[in-house]
């Protein structure tokens, strides 16, 4: 193991590509230095130096204006540095990995023959972290074991890093595993990437754990050619897939090495990562997820260089966490591909699950699916589907969703009212802040005006009295996720959070990012898909509004099978990640700095909206809400129950500002005694829509810490 380990490292000190890992500068203390003893610029191509992880990081020492970086000697804590960085007479620079790093603060000092140096601090924080996301998730199950990696080592479910090795065969199956000491099988497929090189399609997966999470790490790697490095068949890019879901987990979560094996990406050169982390049914925590990303992306800038670029792919919850990430951790990410979009984890889901409760009521029995639907904006059955996937995130009690091997642990309001409460909230608990009554975490959902079925009884698919019997009825859930008669009243200084962490996202510092959003059109599936196309143009919308501009965004959307089973008619993620890499080698090329401009301007012709006919043909035509479109004609929109409600499109209202009822609002006829009851159901006044919303804002900032 320690041979490979060498070979990689040589990969890494071979060159670096100079692009993606967008993060400030240090800032650089220089003593005794005068225009004639040159100048000395030093750098961390790894993370930002105040965010090092792991006890390592990969610098670059420039020297220019006289000074010459062969002469320099270089100290780490004021001691010579235990490898000494690799001169490259060319750029007359010195670069390699800084090894040994105290956790905390540390001094790495380059000094010139005459006495003048440049120090540069470092603060190096633990493999398993935490660096940004605040304190860990307790109790924590460990899963190395169930992935292959043996026992943990730690309370921190570490592991020792591992490698395994993988090849395609010729027929197209599925990858066999490969003895790196053996001879090559006869079977061994070919591939030929993006750079033009044409390899044997084997391919070696790191293993190991990063953040309390596994992570595996996947490239092109021939074992029985000594002289390889990472850079012959990495193609200098680097893809990172996300998994979807949103869930509560107590445990570190489980993958095994051939889960990383992607023919799209590896067969072109890619380099591909992805980590238990890194699936939202796992935590569901947007800054914990980009807290793992950033280390998981310094880790291989350290041992294999800096990628050219970096993509995002994944669909669902993994689209959420692409979007969310590049808002608050910017440069992680130069482009992302989400598909089946949502814009956070953070929609109204309990909605569904409310109306699910009434339906099921005497007067609820009598509504038919055409009501039902108007109501909810979904076609018939999502919302059902939303109801038995994730509106139990909300139910404390739900043990099945903490995940852990001991149930008994798990929380009950009379049994064990201390136990594990199996709830996104708590997953989130250092961001939204706890009650300090009952150590609950804060919850920052809330229907209070909310009128459910507005546009239904506008339209006049709903009479008045079903209007007034739904919203008298409907009620909420308490803190423990029950229905309850009351509505549920969201804790501010959650809602508050929420939108300043990003976990809301407003879509800031996105007008930088190439998006390609890609789906099949599930809007219709039986029994009901929660997948509805119309977030593709929430995104828009509030992208929008934002940054006055959704240039950098493209949607696709095309048909799929009626027969779950059968491959869709057109597979988006191949043209998906082609359009995206012409994109990306565009910007990547361009030496201006990165604007929302540039990256308008390096877009390829065919980076447009478009849709696929049933039959595959391709249709260019700018997604719009306008039902006289093919596009809408052909894959019609539908809404869920804010935007029935009356919400705006951007559908970014956690809580509703109130204002009072006002029957000129309405197009329907109320009688004085509806009137009167409606001015009693809300007493406090009805949502206006009109405005931002309790405690809206954008993102308070970046790389923040918790």
């Amino acid at each position: 193991m320690k041979k490979l380990r060498k070979r990689v490292l040589a990969g890494c000190a071979c060159g670096a590509l100079a692009f993606g890992f967008l993060v400030a500068a240090p800032a650089l203390s220089q003593a005794g230095a005068d225009a004639g003893h040159g100048r000395i610029e030093v750098r961390v191509l790894s993370s930002r130096y105040d965010l090092v992880s792991g006890g390592d990081a990969l610098v670059e020492v420039k020297a220019s204006e006289g000074a010459k970086a062969s002469e320099l000697k270089l100290s780490l804590n004021g001691h010579d540095l235990a490898t000494p960085l690799k001169y490259d007479q060319p750029t007359n620079t010195l670069r390699g990995l800084v090894t040994g790093l105290d956790v905390g603060a540390n001094w790495l000092q380059a000094r010139g023959p005459s006495g003048y140096s440049v120090s540069q601090p470092l603060v190096n924080y633990s493999i398993a972290g935490p660096i940004l996301s605040g304190p860990h998730l307790t109790p924590y199950e460990c899963r190395t074991k169930e992935s292959g990696l043996g026992d943990p080592l730690d309370a921190d479910c570490s592991a020792p890093t591992r490698y395994d090795w993988f090849y395609k065969p010729k027929d197209g199956g599925a990858y066999k595993p490969l003895d790196p000491k053996g001879a090559r099988p006869a079977d061994v497929a070919m591939t030929t990437t993006i750079d033009g090189k044409t390899l044997p399609f084997i391919v070696r997966v790191e293993s190991g754990v990063i953040n309390r999470s596994i992570y595996r790490l996947a490239v092109l790697d021939d074992p029985s050619t000594d002289a390889f490095s990472a850079s012959e068949g990495w193609n200098g890019r680097l893809g990172v897939t996300f998994g979807g879901g949103c869930g509560t987990q107590y445990n570190q979560g489980v993958n095994q090495a051939n889960s990383i094996l992607s023919d799209l990406y590896l067969g072109r050169g890619f380099a591909y990562i992805n980590s238990t982390e890194l699936v939202n049914q796992q935590h569901c925590n947007q800054v914990l997820q980009g807290e793992t990303l950033m280390m998981l992306k310094e880790h291989f800038i350290e041992q294999y260089g800096v990628p050219k670029w970096t993509v995002g792919t994944g669909g669902s919850g993994g689209s959420i966490q692409q979007m969310v990430i590049a808002q608050m951790y910017p440069g992680l990410l130069d482009g992302l591909q989400p598909s089946l979009s949502f814009p956070d984890s953070s929609m109204q889901t309990a909605d569904c699950g409310l109306l699910q409760n009434y339906w099921r009521t005497r007067d609820g029995k009598k509504w038919d699916d055409k009501k039902k639907d108007a109501v909810a904006g979904y076609s018939t059955g999502t919302c059902g589907s939303w109801e038995r996937s994730f509106v139990r995130t909300i139910q404390a009690g739900f043990a099945d969703g903490c995940a852990v091997t001991d149930k008994s642990q798990v929380y009950d309001p009379k049994k064990n009212r201390k136990g594990l409460r199996c709830t996104t909230q708590e997953m989130r608990a250092n961001i939204y802040g706890r009650d300090p009554k009952t150590g609950f975490a804060l919850r920052p959902i809330d229907n209070i005006g909310v009128q459910y079925g507005l546009n239904a009884l506008n339209d006049g698919v709903i009479s008045v009295d079903e209007f007034l019997g739904l919203n008298e009825k409907i009620g909420g859930n308490d803190i423990d996720g029950g229905f309850v008669a009351k509505r549920t009243a969201g804790d501010e200084a959650a809602i508050k959070a929420i939108y300043a962490s990003g976990l809301i996202n407003t879509f800031k510092n996105l007008d930088r990012v190439p998006m390609v959003h890609y789906r099949m059109y599930n809007d219709t599936l039986t029994p009901g898909d929660i997948h509805d196309r119309h977030r593709d143009l929430t995104i828009r919308a509030r992208l929008e509004k934002a940054t006055g501009s959704s240039a950098n965004q493209v949607i696709w959307v095309a048909d799929r099978a009626a027969d779950r089973s059968k491959p869709a008619v057109v597979d988006l993620a191949r043209p998906a990640l082609d359009v995206m890499t012409r994109w990306l080698d565009a910007i990547a090329a361009d030496p201006a700095p990165l604007t929302p401009a540039k990256v308008v301007k390096n877009k390829p012709s065919d980076a447009v909206d478009a849709y696929w006919t049933p039959d595959g043909q391709r249709v260019n035509e700018v997604a719009s809400w306008d039902p006289s479109t093919s596009w809408n004609r052909t894959y019609p929109l539908h809404l869920e129950p804010r935007l029935a409600a009356g919400a705006p499109i951007a559908n970014d209202v956690m809580k509703c500002e109130l204002k009072p009822v006002a029957f000129d609002d309405y197009k329907a006829k109320f009688s004085k005694s509806q009137q009167s009851r409606l001015k009693k159901i809300f007493s406090g006044g009805v949502c206006d829509w009109s405005k931002s919303g309790v405690g809206y804002s954008s993102i308070k900032g970046t790389y923040q810490r918790y």
